[in-house]
């Protein structure tokens, strides 16, 4: 996603490569995820790379904007303008956001330009003039379509964009990535209006600007990159990551996506701690005892909530392994805080497979002083300098 800031400079979104050791040139990066939902505030981490080693020099919850990200163009200018603690003042940031308004997924051509055409929560409708321009963006109403049951004939239908072009249509920002493998796209939007806001966030000439605008589920999908396992494999794993409201299955071939999903009928680890909590009859304090220390038995709790996820996660192998020659017999679980034994037992039990929790923060090592509580809060932050540190390479 390109989003011009001044007359000479634009900001990009890159999607993950990785697949490879590290090397090339040094990096000195920052990854802030915003609107998480964290009562401790926005995480953020500042990664460097020496002599191809990654390192993590600070990670911390830092204050959010004075402001939300806005549901509306009305509220674009109610800008804030945000500044970053000392720790984090290098030269670029990458912002990875969490919008309801936005769209990252796997989707074929056809299901993208059909989305370019009637928008995310736009009625088609008929033709308008443009209206007036506010920030110096002007403003269009969606174009002449068509109903959708109809068969598209008359308007303009959106060409199907080059690889990593991005393209404005029905007041959206579009970039699509097509990959190797035919017929899979990774294609990411988000509103015109939030976009803007978002570009304007980091004030200009003080660090660090922003270099890169992400979406939160594109930055998780980064967040594997370093992992010495994914290296080791050349980049060719399935990778389970667990947030606070859904599970995400990740598949890569070669160093490149090849898989992307949302699992359905998982919540996220939210939804796992209120089970144990509602289950066995316990606070909120002893939940991660209970699934850590063994203080009971929760698998009564756990199971109806892991079997859909085993279930999805089986149909994902057999997808890589027919469609792609990918073996998944090993699997990477990541952003799980606690109980991750429960999940890799039930693995071997049921699908006879390794699930393997790795850490946030494997393969970086951690500046002398640098202590990080709650990792797997950080996952997206992480990805988000991961995805923008891959294309300065």
């Amino acid at each position: 996603m390109e989003i011009q800031l001044t007359k000479n400079k634009t900001i990009n979104i890159g999607f993950p490569r990785g697949g490879r050791k590290p090397g090339g040139k040094s990096v000195d990066i920052v990854g802030v995820e915003l609107f998480s939902g964290n009562a401790r505030g926005c995480p953020a981490v500042r990664l460097r790379r020496r002599k191809g080693m990654w390192r993590l020099a600070a990670a911390a919850m830092v204050p959010p904007p004075n402001g939300t990200l806005p549901e509306q163009w009305d509220d674009v200018t109610h800008q804030p303008r945000w500044s970053l603690p000392h720790a984090f003042q290098t030269s670029g940031a990458a912002i990875a956001v969490n919008s309801s308004a936005a769209s990252f997924s796997q989707a074929t051509p056809e299901a993208i330009v059909h989305e370019m055409m009637y928008g995310v929560g736009s009625a088609p409708g008929g033709a308008a003039a443009p209206g007036p321009k506010r920030l110096g963006v002007q403003r269009r109403s969606a174009p002449t379509v068509p109903a959708v049951q109809e068969k598209p004939g008359g308007g303009r239908q959106p060409a199907f964009p080059k690889n990593g072009v991005p393209v404005s249509e029905n007041g959206r920002r579009f970039t699509v990535k097509p990959f190797a493998d035919d017929g899979f796209c990774l294609a990411a939007s988000m509103p015109e209006f939030q976009a803007l806001w978002l570009s304007r966030l980091l004030p200009e000439g003080r660090r660090p600007t922003a270099v890169s605008i992400q979406l939160a589920e594109a930055a998780l999908m980064a967040s594997v990159l370093v992992q010495p396992e994914y290296i080791e494999r050349n980049g060719s794993v399935l990778a389970v990551f667990v947030r606070d409201e859904a599970v995400w299955f990740g598949g890569y071939k070669n160093g490149m996506p090849v898989l992307w999903r949302k699992c359905p009928g998982a919540r996220g680890y939210r939804a796992m701690v209120d089970a144990v909590k509602k289950t066995l009859g316990i606070g909120d304090d002893l939940v991660a005892p209970a699934l850590e220390e063994s203080l009971v038995d929760p698998r009564p709790a756990l199971e109806p909530f892991l079997h859909p996820v085993m279930e999805q996660l089986e149909l994902a192998r057999a997808y890589l392994s027919g469609k792609h020659g990918v073996s998944a017999d090993r699997v990477l679980l990541s952003g799980l805080p606690f109980g991750a034994a429960h999940w890799r037992r039930l693995a071997e039990e049921t699908l006879h497979i390794q699930m393997a929790p790795v850490e946030p923060f494997g393969g970086i090592t951690l500046d002398k002083g640098v202590k990080v509580d709650s990792p797997a809060d950080y996952l997206v932050a992480l990805g988000a300098a991961l995805a923008a540190a891959e294309a300065t390479i």
